[in-house]
């Protein structure tokens, strides 16, 4: 997979679509006109499989041998994908723990935050936008990103009991179900739009390039 990659409409799309899905679907998800509570390791992996493409057409392809094409055939890039996500799986394993709450702010947040944490914990307490739950041995602090209408909500320190965290992300993903309905997010019209640009682009480019894609599917078959 060398060359220009404006040229080469296959690789383009194996860039491209993986990137503009993922696009596509935050802006969906900050549509919502409630939050949307995910855990730090789905937020990771949903962006890993949408930067995929790029891995593949990028490091992927300058790390692959020069002779597992011709060994393995199509299979050799089954391989490296794979070597890429266990890569990203052991990112996520050895990161702290966090809960990523989309379209929402930390003023409309840490209310339904307080009652979950007095629901889990009653020694909770607060300082500040931090929170300490010693009995599920949880020290968190929240983080709003203003211009995405974003939460982050991050541990504090090394010592973190996971399956509080867990605990904390039902409880989390049960109370906003019944939380006060937002305003639209125009974050999420501007990624929406940003990735259905780029599928109609790719799709341009493949449709204008038929006889190339049509050539590359039929080598790829018979290399199978």
């Amino acid at each position: 997979m060398t060359g220009d990659l404006t040229a080469d409409p296959v690789r383009l799309a194996i860039a491209i679509c993986p990137l503009a899905a993922y696009l596509a679907l935050i802006g969906f998800i900050n549509l919502r006109r409630g939050p949307f509570i995910t855990s730090g390791g789905r937020d990771a992996l949903a962006l890993s499989i949408g930067l995929s493409g790029l891995a593949m057409i990028g490091p992927l392809a300058l790390m692959m041998p020069s002779w597992s094409i011709s060994v393995y055939g199509p299979y050799a890039w089954l391989m490296m994908l794979t070597l890429y996500f266990l890569t990203v799986a052991f990112f996520i394993l050895t990161r702290r723990p966090r809960i990523i709450a989309y379209n929402t702010t930390i003023k409309h947040l840490r209310p339904l935050l307080r009652e979950v944490a007095d629901g889990l914990d009653p020694a909770a307490r607060w300082a500040g936008e931090s929170l300490f739950l010693p009995s599920l041995q949880l020290h968190l602090i929240m983080e709003e990103d203003y211009a995405t209408r974003n939460v982050l909500i991050k541990s504090v320190g090394p010592r973190q009991d996971f399956t509080g965290w867990r605990q904390l992300e039902l409880a989390l993903v049960q109370i906003v179900r019944q939380h006060e309905k937002l305003s639209i997010n125009p974050y999420g019209i501007f990624l929406v739009g940003v990735g259905v640009f780029m599928l109609v682009s790719v799709c341009i480019q493949v449709y204008l390039h038929g006889d190339f894609v049509s050539l590359f599917l039929h080598e790829f078959y018979l290399d199978v």
